[in-house]
């Protein structure tokens, strides 16, 4: 799907900003574009389908970010461009919101996959941006207090969610709670079978296999070139601690752990800030596993003050 962002959004003062009607699918965001989408059950607890329908608007842009705003308002079948016109913003008031938080998110470009993320996903309208909304989608570009940012898949999350907080609560807390379970099983059973690969891990077995392997396709993970760099700076870093014996001494392993970091610093920031949560973790993973098979485990808490992604 073609991904063209040559179009940023600007506010301007004392008066709406005015904008062209994009043709439908065209696959390049424009303010004030208004979808409509299918909810997609809340999680996969919920019944299914749901047989309702969403909508949500852009009131931002820039080359990194798409500001979207979840409109108020659930149809049992796709809303018209009348039903539309003149819906506000969905306020959010599940999990104690009590006064109501507007659903605007900025997503990242490199996510901006709409078709793939999003039910029968259709192309309602067109309209102004106003001068409320680019206020909140100047919060979200400039980063300010408040501002969130999350994948395209928060806007049916936010529809769908307040739309059973507040018509089927109960049976919805029980779904969450079930969630919430199933999470903290699972992620039991993943730091059990970590710790077991860290009491047996060696470098030969590091420099067999393949870091970042899960890094694919691209996006939402990072560019097949940014993977590889990656993927070979973290083998030098291994061949460069297994050379330094059995027993290295500590500030050796720092030195290199450090530059180590330092190289995905520069990689990240040349490349527009692609490392987000499940890169993030991944790469505390490696050094992690790096760190103790140089049996110098402690220099695991150093390497937060060392990143800047």
């Amino acid at each position: 799907m073609k991904r063209l962002f040559t179009n940023p959004f600007k506010a301007r003062q004392g008066k709406n900003l005015s904008v062209a009607t994009a043709a439908p699918g065209s696959g390049d965001p424009q303010p004030g574009q208004v979808y409509s989408l299918r909810t997609a059950p809340f999680s996969e607890f919920a019944p299914s389908p749901t047989g309702r329908f969403a909508a949500f608007k852009i009131i931002g842009i820039t080359k990194k970010l798409v500001v979207v705003a979840v409109l108020e308002g659930i149809w049992s079948k796709p809303p018209t461009p009348d039903e539309l016109s003149g819906c506000g913003i969905l306020k959010e008031h599940r999990f104690a919101y009590l006064g109501g938080r507007p659903a605007v998110y900025g997503v990242n470009t490199a996510w901006w996959e709409p078709a793939d993320l999003l039910d029968d996903l259709n192309h309602v309208a067109t309209h102004t941006v106003s001068h409320i909304e680019q206020s909140l989608a100047a919060v979200v570009l400039n980063g300010e207090g408040g501002a969130r940012y999350a994948g395209l898949g928060m806007v049916n999350a936010s529809a769908e969610g307040e739309w059973r907080w507040n018509n089927d609560q109960a049976a919805f807390l029980d779904e969450v709670e079930r969630k919430r379970a199933q999470f903290d099983a699972e992620q039991k059973a993943k730091e059990e079978r970590y710790r077991t690969r860290l009491r047996k891990l060696t470098w030969e077995q590091l420099l067999v296999e393949t870091p970042f392997a899960r890094w694919s396709p691209s996006p939402p993970f990072p560019s097949a070139d940014f993977t590889k760099g990656a993927q070979a700076t973290i083998r030098e870093a291994c061949l460069s601690l297994q050379a330094l014996g059995p027993k290295p001494r500590k500030a050796e392993v720092r030195a290199i752990l450090k530059q180590t970091v330092e190289w995905f610093n520069q990689a990240d920031a040349s490349a527009g800030g692609v490392i987000e949560t499940e890169e993030r973790e991944d790469i505390f993973a490696v050094l992690e596993e790096m760190a103790y098979v140089a049996r110098q485990k402690s220099l695991v808490d150093e390497i937060d003050q060392w990143r800047d992604w």
